[in-house]
């Protein structure tokens, strides 16, 4: 239940974190120019005083937050510390040139004082508003907050340094700067200010209940200094490392940067460049965090880094206004994502529970010394720098172009060490355990245990039925030695947890499986067929050493008629795989770095493996074209009589096809799938198969394109479905794993699933027949995938026009495995549609396979080009909406399909996969939210859709995989993100607004 946070907290919150903000603004961008403009400061005053406050912050924050830690007291230190930080700010009043000439003979004299004693009041400043903002506030609001109220209260702290920067530049444009009575009103307005707020403090904070701490006091200060601490945590200290010369970077520029625009440039309206500038690095930095979730620190880091360098570059090299301004955007767009980047990444990196004891090594690189270093630079670069002569005769110098230049060069070091923390950086993974792999271990105690048994051909059933899957010896041998050698659980592949291998699979790799089977009582008239589910890519079949077949496709089955290798007794199987992931083949998902969405790669078996007695004369295969009254079966092979038997009626019949007419026939829908079942006798042949009564067409329904189910307009209600575990990867450890995905999406109300870039073992579509689950097929991909190409251009507008060049080899293999797909999944009255190409992905001669997958099923509807790049050869008007409002329209005779859309992430701890890595369209830190911004989405965008004509909808996704964190299910399948009975409620409201649309 989300805590409710009074009034009270709200109001402290919002005055206490725009007010300190605001005095760090005035403090940490003007005080220089206050030094600079009453005492003609130099640069060696402004590095002094620069350093000499970060000195002073960073002590401050370490051991006054320590202490507060200790004793468990914020309110004290929130309070009294404002008040007398206001009274330090309200004592520059009195550090005026001619209040210190009254005591001082000469001028020269009364400035060099001055300075001196605005560097002591700055550090005196400096540590009571550390001790009261940096110590005790921020502890104080992390102590005041839970994970139900702490994104909201994040959210308006967050904004407060930005609305300080335009409070303090708005306010300043109303003062002369050169005018010591301008700066007495600043300092008296804003001191009497924080001791106000401070006063007020004592009646709005309300303590929180914290526990002092018991850790000795230095030992929780020094933690982080420690050499063991340093080795544990290399990679933390490296980003740190990178993080102090990033900072050096900004402070060897950042104290003279107004005075460059107001002195060196004559700029008299900087503000009108910093501000705006400042606003859309803002919005940069809020893009930023969401980079840095998607492609990790590497890429949006380095970036950060270009930009700013890219700044200094146009800043060294322009003096006019827009160049100017073109130079600060970059630049500060560059410095603040560089902020949220590190910052991030060291958040992340730092471990679970020690954040404390780490701030002081933090607050080090972070602050004092960049504070001591980058200024220490800059006066250096500015040592030679033009004097200009005051009105009193003093000398003043003026910033040049070299501090931008010193900043760069002093930048260009970070690349390295970005380059180092990529190559050091492992990302931080989880192997998250199913419930199924619970189920899995515990049944692996048997000897007779086999993982996967149950038929792999619902289809084609016969009693004769040998499965070879378990334990099989296993070698993985590399191209200069032997990198594994023992056993593996078939049909798992060797790259997952429960195959017993849990090892990557180089593309160079050779696997070689091996066991043994008996063949007893072997007549001659018999047949053995070897059969294979999928083994992925290429692999070669040895009975008793001698060569049985081989194949060259890494999702269809195979088989191989054995008898001619097989003997009496024990006989030797043999396979040899290899996977070197060549693009001309289809792959799918797999990827040799995988991240985002593209998945770990898989290699070898991944489906059973069986054995099968047929009789000489045996049926091959049976095909079932369906009507809403009947079934017309054609019996391959076997002899030439044959004998049906279908509800205890026998039909004889010759050749291979005959017409079964129903009466009283039931059809085949999600709400009421029916099947019936029915056995074919051939000679000494008999199996076992199913069909159910239904068609798909595209009927024209109130002017409306719609695609019908048995000649009734249906709301294809869905979710993409990915196909990956957690614990096998392409295959759940049992095939419940399968059932429950299935049985949970109903019972959320969806009735369709299109399975992605992926083909499964014939059970999951057996599933789906028996429990009423319509499926969307794609074909699997193969080619080279460009993300400029096929998603980035597409993503902002640029859909058109786009095919990529396929190789002989990737034509034949492609065509191979569609007509593949089409076949093995003919009489499955699930499988209803298909898509050809998803998003570009390796697209080619798109009318040519729709018209070859069309002429050879015309049973099915086809989406040639889901999401873009689109052709006239296709049965749909298909597209995918991420990012943006949806705004779909009608193609004319075609149904409206939106084949992807949504793609909301959640990552909920404790069953993520990646802890540092986050990829999805949009994010949501609490289920909650995460529900109620699907729900808005359905009730808001996509229901007025539906009114207007929308029939077919895909939400991303099942569950999440690996980095992808917007499914419905974790990876795990544990948790449930949304509220089972709202979302089937939801449901339930969609299909009625389109019965009424299509008067059903």
């Amino acid at each position: 239940m989300k805590t409710k946070l009074p009034r009270s907290f709200w109001c402290a919150l919002t005055i206490f974190s725009l007010m300190g903000q605001i005095a760090w603004v005035v403090e940490n961008m003007y005080f220089n120019v206050f030094i600079y403009k009453m005492f003609n400061a130099s640069a060696d005053d402004i590095s002094l005083m620069v350093a000499a406050s970060a000195v002073t912050a960073t002590l401050t924050t370490v051991f006054i937050g320590a202490l507060s830690d200790r004793i468990g007291k914020r309110k004290l230190f929130i309070c009294l510390g404002y008040i007398l930080w206001g009274v330090s700010i309200f004592s520059f009043v009195f550090l005026r040139e001619d209040i210190i000439s009254k005591t001082f003979a000469t001028t020269s004299s009364a400035t060099a004082v001055g300075v001196s004693l605005a560097i002591i009041l700055d550090c005196v400043m400096t540590f009571f508003g550390s001790s009261a903002n940096d110590a005790a506030f921020n502890a104080w609001l992390t102590d005041s907050t839970d994970d139900t109220n702490q994104g909201a209260a994040e959210g308006i702290n967050s904004m407060m340094p930005l609305v300080s920067i335009l409070v303090v530049f708005g306010g300043f444009m109303f003062f002369d700067l050169d005018k010591a009575k301008s700066w007495s009103l600043i300092f008296t307005i804003i001191g009497v200010l924080v001791i106000v707020i401070g006063i007020l403090g004592f009646f709005l904070i309300k303590e929180p209940k914290i526990v002092p701490s018991k850790e000795p006091y230095f030992k929780s200060i020094f933690y982080g200094f420690r050499p063991k601490t340093i080795k544990e945590n290399g990679l933390l200290y490296v980003v740190m490392a990178a993080f102090v010369i990033f900072n050096i970077s900004i402070q060897i520029f950042m104290p003279y940067l107004i005075i460059y625009y107001e002195v060196s440039l004559g700029m008299k309206d900087y503000v009108l460049i910093m501000a705006p500038a400042i606003l859309i690095a803002a919005v940069v930095t809020a893009f930023w965090g969401r980079l840095f979730d998607k492609k990790g620190f590497t890429f949006s880091g380095i970036i950060a880094v270009v930009m700013l360098l890219l700044g200094y570059v146009i800043l060294f090299v322009s003096k006019t206004t827009i160049p100017v301004f073109i130079g600060s955007l970059f630049m500060m767009c560059g410095y603040l994502a560089g902020m949220a980047v590190f910052g991030a990444m060291i958040r992340n990196r730092t471990p679970e529970g020690k954040s404390g004891r780490l701030q002081g090594v933090r607050i080090f690189s972070q602050v004092l010394i960049p504070g001591v270093v980058g200024p220490y630079i800059g006066k250096m670069v500015l040592r030679g720098a033009e004097m200009i002569k005051n009105s009193d005769g003093t000398e003043s110098f003026v910033p040049n172009e070299n501090i931008f230049m010193a900043a760069g060069i002093a930048l260009l070091a970070v690349i390295p060490l970005c380059l180092l923390i990529k190559k050091l950086q492992k990302p931080r993974l989880v192997q998250l355990e199913t419930e199924y792999e619970k189920v899995l271990k515990e049944a692996s105690g048997s000897k007779t245990f086999v993982p996967f048994a149950e038929y792999p051909r619902p289809q084609l059933k016969r009693a004769s039925y040998e499965c070879l899957n378990g334990e099989w010896r296993f070698k993985i041998q590399g191209k200069k030695e032997l990198k594994y050698d023992g056993s593996i659980n078939v049909p798992f592949v060797p790259e997952s947890r429960i195959s017993g291998v849990f090892k990557s699979i180089d593309k160079r790799d050779i696997l070689i499986y091996e066991r043994t089977f008996n063949v007893d009582n072997f007549p001659g008239k018999e047949r053995l067929i070897l059969h294979f589910g999928a083994c992925d890519l290429f692999a070669e079949v040895f009975v008793n050493g001698k060569k049985a077949g081989e194949s060259d496709n890494g999702y269809l089955s195979f088989e191989f008629d054995i008898t001619e290798f097989a003997k009496a007794g024990e006989n030797s199987l043999k396979v040899i795989a290899r996977d070197p992931l060549d693009i001309d083949y289809p792959y799918g998902k797999q990827t040799e770095k995988r991240g985002g969405m593209w998945y770990t790669k898989f290699s070898g078996i991944w489906q059973t493996v069986w054995l099968e007695r047929v009789p000489a004369e045996y049926i091959k295969g049976i095909k079932i074209v369906t009507d809403l009254k009947g079934a017309d079966i054609t019996v391959l092979g076997g002899a030439a009589e044959k004998l049906l038997i279908l509800n205890g009626k026998e039909y004889k019949f010759s050749g291979e096809k005959i017409r079964i007419d129903i009466e009283n026939p039931v059809l085949w829908t999600p709400e009421n799938p029916y099947l019936y079942e029915f056995m074919v006798r051939s000679g000494d042949d008999t199996v076992s198969s199913y069909f159910g009564l239904r068609t798909v067409s595209i009927e024209n329904v109130n002017d409306k394109p719609v695609i019908c189910l048995n000649g009734v307009p249906v709301l294809f209600h869905g979710l993409l479905d990915q196909g990956y575990f957690s614990d096998g990867i392409i295959l759940p450890a049992t095939p419940q794993g399968f059932v429950d995905d299935i049985l949970r999406m109903k019972s959320c109300g969806f009735n369709m699933l299109r399975k992605h870039i992926k083909i499964e073992p014939d059970l999951f579509y057996y599933y789906c027949d028996k429990y009423g689950m319509i499926v969307f097929q794609d074909m699997i991909n193969s080619g080279k995938y460009s993300f400029l190409i096929d998603t980035a251009l597409p993503t902002i507008g640029l859909k058109k026009g786009i095919s990529h060049k396929a190789t002989a080899k990737r034509r034949e293999a492609f065509e191979k495995t569609c007509s593949g797909v089409v076949d093995a999944l003919y009489n499955h009255p699930s499988v209803v549609y298909y898509t050809i190409f998803n998003e570009g992905w390796g697209q080619f001669d798109e009318e040519y396979f729709y018209n070859t997958l069309k002429e050879k099923d015309p049973s099915r509807i086809y989406d040639t080009t889901s999401g873009w790049f689109k052709t006239d050869k296709t049965d749909v008007e298909s597209d995918h909406v991420y990012f943006k409002k949806l705004n779909l329209k009608k193609a004319e005779g075609r149904p409206m399909v939106l084949s992807e859309f949504g793609g909301y992430s959640c990552k909920i701890e404790g069953h993520s996969f990646n802890l540092d890595e986050t990829y999805g369209y949009r994010f949501f830190d609490r289920a909650d939210k995460f529900e109620n911004a699907l729900c808005s989405l359905y009730t808001d965008e996509v229901i007025p859709h539906i009114k207007n004509g929308l029939c077919a909808l895909v939400l991303t996704q099942v569950s999440d995989v690996e980095d992808e964190t917007n499914g419905l299910l974790t990876y795990d399948r544990k948790v449930l993100k949304v509220n089972e009975e709202r979302l089937s409620v939801l449901s339930g409201s969609l299909y009625n607004v389109f019965d009424e649309t299509f008067n059903r």
